[in-house]
């Protein structure tokens, strides 16, 4: 029987009980009265039940008429807020979000990029997964994530990838270490150090890059490596025995007894390239969204980083 009715007669019937009145309901939508009329008599004669009492003022519905017309304006209603969720989320407007990364959210310009997202899209739910690169990338690869935020190179494969901003590398010591009293510290000054490190990511990409810079020549630091994770390790240089490294964007979480500092080289800071990867098959439009504000904010952190950036 539901085939056997038009969208359009449905409505038509909900405004002729709104005005009381075919007239005024085809004035109201522009469609001659007599057609308003032909269509509701069609549809009682498919449902087989009056929907209207007729007399010289106008319509009132019967007493089968409101169940119907209560249920119908209910059907309507949910079939409306269905186009609209369709829309919305076919614009990425709505919907899901799921992210990757082993960087901290505590600062930096990720922290800022999603918080502009949330705020741009407040109806598309945002989860954050903090795994190693390798778990990261499997759940990439299986599709449980729509994109991951890594630093340093990747393999793109069959993955797209954006280039984003750059984080810097810092040094955590002691707030009574002699290089607290310093602006910033060179790679060559960690060579006399006792370095701790976690076993869990970033902290081998952090070792290596410490290694990769200082074994040309030269003394190596002490390298201590431990399972426990990358907080809890910067926890640690509060006790005064180990010092550690960590990317920009954990600085922002506080820890006591602990400072931190810029490790420079003779030009500049020693920044690493951030990434975001996604599989080229990701079709979720609130991704789209996202890598679009991604774009936004990395041409921007790098018009800041580099304002020199095209001049003679």
């Amino acid at each position: 029987m539901i085939r056997n009715i038009e969208l359009d007669a449905l409505l038509q019937t909900l405004i002729a009980a709104e005005q009381g009145s075919f007239h005024r309901a085809g004035s109201l939508l522009g469609v001659q009265t007599s057609t308003i009329s032909r269509r509701i008599r069609q549809l009682e004669a498919r449902i087989g039940v009056s929907l209207f009492e007729r007399h010289r003022h106008g319509i009132r519905p019967t007493d089968a008429g409101r169940a119907f017309l209560e249920s119908t304006r209910r059907i309507v209603s949910d079939l409306e807020s269905l186009l609209t969720n369709a829309r919305t989320a076919g614009r990425g407007e709505s919907g899901w979000l799921r992210i990757g990364l082993y960087a901290s959210l505590s600062t930096g310009p990720l922290r800022a990029a999603l918080l502009a997202y949330a705020e741009r899209f407040p109806d598309v739910e945002i989860s954050v997964i903090d795994e190693s690169r390798h778990s990261l990338m499997e759940r990439l690869n299986s599709g449980a994530l729509d994109v991951v935020i890594v630093t340093g190179r990747i393999q793109s494969g069959s993955h797209e990838v954006l280039p984003l901003w750059t984080e810097k590398i810092l040094v955590a010591i002691s707030d009574a270490h002699r290089f607290a009293v310093a602006q910033a510290v060179s790679w060559d000054d960690l060579r006399q150090e006792q370095i701790l490190f976690s076993n869990r990511d970033p902290g081998p990409e952090l070792r290596d890059a410490l290694i990769a810079k200082l074994n040309g020549s030269g003394v190596l630091p002490a390298i201590v490596q431990t399972s426990a994770d990358r907080d809890t390790v910067i926890g640690l240089v509060a006790l005064r025995r180990s010092i550690t490294l960590l990317y920009a964007s954990n600085a922002g979480v506080v820890h006591p007894g602990v400072v931190y500092r810029e490790i420079t080289e003779r030009r500049r800071t020693l920044p690493l390239p951030c990434l975001a990867c996604w599989h080229t098959r990701n079709d979720n439009p609130a991704l789209r969204q996202f890598l679009d504000l991604l774009r936004e904010d990395a041409g921007l952190a790098r018009r800041h980083t580099h304002p020199a950036a095209g001049g003679g």
